[in-house]
């Protein structure tokens, strides 16, 4: 009776892992194909000792092992199978259509012009939303494919009373967007609303934002905007489709959506005015350097009102320090060739402006990186660069009080190594900037003198906060 039992097991084992091979060959499924081998091994394993076993309790033991592998590899395979199903008919069109309609929606399917034109009289409406609220049109949209033979079906339904502006779905334009420029120019031709929500709530045509630095890699977004894409729609968060664009660092999108009249003023951005912002990125990657496109230095002028600026070809010399470099490079260990090289970079015009672009660069890291060289020439640095730093120094701090309340027996003074070096400069730069974060300075050196108390071994690299007159800006620090 086990051994019934167990070649059973086995032979439902081998009929799933036959649909699952079937299912698999469909498609890339990674891990889940190694653990298909995985299962596939043991049960090959128990398979063929099963028959040298004599004793009825190692019998036992080896249809357990079986039966653990065999729960999971069964219900995979129906439930892949059904998911598969499922799938097969809401291609057909038979998970959403009966009768008439069914047979009009297959031969939408199978891309027979001769057919859909017989059978559109008795499918009724086109526009009638029948299973999943899925209409004919719509079906013919998610089933047509970027070409002529296949646009010129959903022309016959137009022409037989789809109306595209019934369509309340995103689903429609979202399939377009995904398939292609000549699929899209139809639809919005044809009447389809590209300020429809889709799943976020989001106007639909704000998936056609998609990188690329071109009109061919925009074409589709500027096919929505040329027929009637509302500019002024917002997402739930308040945000517009330029803060939209920025946030994903689509910065060709965000000029191309200014140029073409969309409001930007509103837009909260995280780290400075959108001007500010686009300024930053040029130089960035001129620093790079990184091509810039002519509508990015386009659009920051008129948003400065002044002149087009296009810069010649710089020519980099094998000594020429180039700031991300320099930024990768600079760190507490390596404040002596930081300094060196810092000086070089001063002669340069415009140095600190250049530096402070990097702020903005999306890495937190790089940001202290920019703090700390900042730093070591304080008095270059103008009020809102001072204030910047400041800012990166309150950060540094919360990161070392959370980082001590986590785990409160660590030695974390080395957390503050640069923080302090960072203090140390903007200190020493008398005026508003720094009267306002007196408080700052002095919560910073009250944990420096907390670590020193606690014998923390970093203490004794971290600057002498203590020796610092806030009215004089002098401290000592390491050199």
């Amino acid at each position: 009776m086990m051994a019934k039992i167990f070649w059973a097991v086995v032979a439902f084992d081998g009929i799933a892992a036959v649909v699952l091979w079937r299912l698999f060959a469909s498609g890339t499924h990674g891990l889940l194909v190694a653990i298909f081998l995985f299962v596939i091994g043991v049960l090959t394993l128990t398979a063929c000792s099963f028959p040298l076993l004599r004793s009825d309790g190692w019998r036992i033991a080896a249809l357990l092992v079986l039966l653990l592998a065999s729960v999971p590899l069964i219900a995979t395979s129906i439930l892949a199978t059904a998911k598969r199903i499922q799938e097969q008919r809401q291609f057909s069109g038979s998970a959403y259509f009966q009768g008439p309609a069914l047979s009009l929606a297959q031969a939408l399917v199978r891309q027979d012009l001769a057919a859909v034109k017989q059978l559109i009289p008795a499918a009724g409406d086109l526009n009638q939303p029948h299973g999943g609220g899925t209409s004919l049109w719509q079906f013919g949209v998610l089933q047509s494919g970027n070409s002529e033979e296949a646009i010129d079906l959903l022309r016959v339904l137009l022409t037989a009373g789809a109306d595209p502006k019934r369509d309340t779905s995103a689903d429609t334009l979202l399939h377009a967007l995904a398939t292609g420029a000549r699929l899209t120019q139809f639809l919005m031709e044809a009447g389809a609303n590209p300020y429809v929500l889709d799943s976020e709530q989001r106007p639909v045509w704000w998936r056609a934002m998609q990188p690329g630095e071109d009109e061919a890699a925009t074409e589709r977004l500027r096919l929505m905007l040329d027929h009637g894409a509302d500019l002024k729609l917002r997402a739930p968060d308040g945000r517009g489709p330029v803060g939209h664009a920025v946030a994903n660092r689509n910065w060709y999108v965000a000029c191309l959506l200014i140029e073409r009249g969309a409001e930007w003023k509103q837009e909260k951005l995280s780290g400075g005015s959108l001007p500010e912002l686009l300024e930053w990125e040029i130089l960035r990657r001129d620093e790079y350097p990184i091509p810039v496109p002519d509508l990015l230095r386009k659009v920051l002028a008129d948003l400065k009102g002044e002149p087009v600026r296009i810069p010649a070809a710089s020519t980099r010399g094998a000594t020429d320090i180039r700031i991300p470099d320099l930024l990768r490079a600079t760190s507490f260990d390596t404040l002596d060739s930081t300094r060196t090289a810092l000086a070089q970079l001063a002669a340069q015009p415009d140095w600190v402006r250049r530096v402070t672009a990097f702020f903005e660069d999306g890495d937190s890291t790089q940001r202290d990186h920019v703090a700390l060289l900042l730093s070591l020439k304080p008095e270059a640095l103008p009020e809102a660069v001072q204030e910047r730093c400041w800012s990166v120094l309150k950060q540094q701090v919360a990161w070392y009080d959370s980082t001590t309340a986590s785990s409160p027996g660590d030695r974390n003074g080395w957390l503050l190594k640069e923080t302090a070096v960072i203090a140390v400069g903007l200190a020493s730069i008398p005026g508003p900037v720094r009267d306002r974060h007196r408080a700052d300075f002095t919560g910073l050196l009250d944990r420096i003198e907390a670590c020193r108390k606690a014998n923390d071994p970093d203490a004794a690299k971290l600057a002498d906060l203590k020796a610092a007159d806030w009215k004089t800006g002098t401290a000592t620090g390491p050199n």
